[in-house]
């Protein structure tokens, strides 16, 4: 140890604060950027289950954290898909149980999985400059709820998962539905005409 100084240090006072994550805005119009509406986990972690997870146990995950989407990983965090509630309360479980005969408390996430040579992402660089409604348009595109950011790694040349655009975030923080199928009812001039822009 004598190779180590000791640091010198103060007494904490009466104003203290303690640093934390950025918060999103809570209010967001169509013209706001991007990064208002995104879940950026390098400040909040997403939610992780293992593929070999009983369903009925993942929902039980998402219920207690507050999402909808899980990221499905394996060793060191590599990740295989995603799962959503919207699938593992839809019929896919059912359709599963009947063709292997699996009781329902046996169907893992992998056998529900969307494996990810099948979820979508956008790069990061692109939605740096992007704003809201071009996410809302993208997922409207998609006819998806949830849609991955990702970034290049530059020594790997993989993708590093950088975040999560969701449409029930999107949706508070705009003060509307966001439904993302194209129905009549919920264009892009809709929403804005109901946030009375």
């Amino acid at each position: 140890m004598q190779n180590y100084a000791p640091f010198s240090c103060i007494p904490l006072r009466e104003e203290n604060i303690f640093t934390q994550p950025p918060k999103l805005p809570e209010v967001v119009s169509l013209d706001s950027p991007a990064l208002d509406v995104m879940t950026d986990f390098r400040y909040v972690r997403p939610v992780t289950v293992a593929p070999d997870v009983p369903i009925d146990e993942a929902l039980e995950m998402m219920k207690s954290a507050g999402v909808r989407l899980l990221l499905i990983t394996e060793e060191m965090d590599k990740v295989i898909g995603t799962v959503t509630s919207k699938t593992i309360l839809g019929e896919d479980p059912i359709r599963i149980a009947e063709e292997k005969r699996l009781p329902r408390a046996e169907i893992t996430v992998r056998m529900l999985m969307t494996p990810q040579c099948d979820v979508t992402v956008i790069n990061i660089v692109n939605v740096r400059n992007a704003k809201v409604g071009h996410i809302v348009a993208t997922l409207r595109h998609l006819d998806r709820k949830h849609l991955l950011v990702a970034e290049i790694d530059e020594d790997t040349g993989g993708l590093r998962i950088d975040g999560l655009f969701s449409t029930s975030q999107i949706g508070r923080q705009l003060g509307v539905l966001v439904i993302p199928a194209m129905p009549a009812a919920q264009t892009l001039a809709e929403i804005q005409q109901k946030l009375g822009r």
